[in-house]
């Protein structure tokens, strides 16, 4: 019986430490300078100092905050929407199954199939680099999933509870905010949390609908390579910063995370 439990905790220790390590070494490599970068001859473990003042005042005032209001409008008009449609879906069956799987397709077109279109529509309202045909270009990834995955979490609630609601004289609306939204809480958070990341991660939209005051941090930090090279300490420092708010976002949403993730799996 130890003997099996050691081997259990050997294999999890493994993972999480082969899991976490390209972590750790993105957040070593972010604080050595361009010198240290050209002349190392040897993979560096641990660092010698830590200092991320140039890159915040240089590079994290306006592309972070430009990341931070697209991603958060993106994720809260997909949960705001989402919500409303996937109980729709749920509870009165609308479009039956095939409505939302063709809601979900659209995830799964190329994005080009889209950026072309919305590229003339910006340009002819003169909406270029302004944060709105960004916004809305996110929804086309995080709305479908958003509507997909609440239909599934709304599905799992017990019907016994609306039904005594109903009797108690609500009505559908009083039954979806008062009774059904708090329950779907934790699968609201997964859900919420999955959208930002899909915001937050998106390169071609904001590439190509952004020129200086609405570019995001993707597009920033694939712009770190030059003519003179990969500017690899800028890279991996601005990729470190990028990763702080969902690992900030996952660490107060832990909570509702482990329960929204399991959600419906026991009867």
């Amino acid at each position: 019986m130890m003997l099996r439990s050691f081997f259990k905790y050997t294999v999890i220790i493994l993972c999480v430490v082969i899991s976490a390590f390209p972590i750790y070494y993105l957040l070593v490599y972010s604080t050595l300078s361009w010198q240290e970068f050209r002349y190392s001859s040897k993979p560096i473990l641990f660092p010698n100092k830590i200092d991320y003042s140039r890159l915040f005042s240089n590079f994290f005032s306006k592309e972070f905050t430009n990341s931070l209001i697209i991603s958060s409008s993106a994720t809260f008009l997909s949960i705001f929407f989402g919500t409303m449609a996937g109980y729709s879906f749920a509870k009165f069956k609308i479009g039956g199954f095939h409505l939302p799987f063709m809601i979900l397709s659209i995830k799964m077109l190329p994005v080009v199939a889209f950026l072309i279109p919305l590229f003339f529509i910006a340009f002819k309202l003169n909406m270029i680099d302004t944060y709105l045909p960004i916004i809305l270009s996110h929804l086309i990834i995080c709305l479908p999933f958003a509507v997909w995955m609440m239909r599934g979490f709304f599905i799992e609630l017990p019907i016994a509870i609306e039904e005594a609601a109903t009797i108690d004289g609500c009505n559908n609306w009083q039954i979806f905010w008062r009774i059904a939204f708090p329950l779907a809480a934790p699968g609201i958070a997964v859900t919420a949390l999955f959208c930002f990341i899909f915001s937050w991660n998106e390169f071609i939209f904001a590439l190509v609908l952004s020129r200086k005051d609405a570019i995001t941090l993707p597009v920033i930090i694939a712009g770190t390579r030059t003519q003179f090279g990969i500017h690899w300490s800028v890279m991996t420092a601005m990729s470190a910063m990028a990763c702080l708010p969902v690992f900030a976002i996952a660490l107060v949403a832990q909570k509702y995370l482990v329960r929204g993730l399991t959600l419906g799996a026991i009867k």
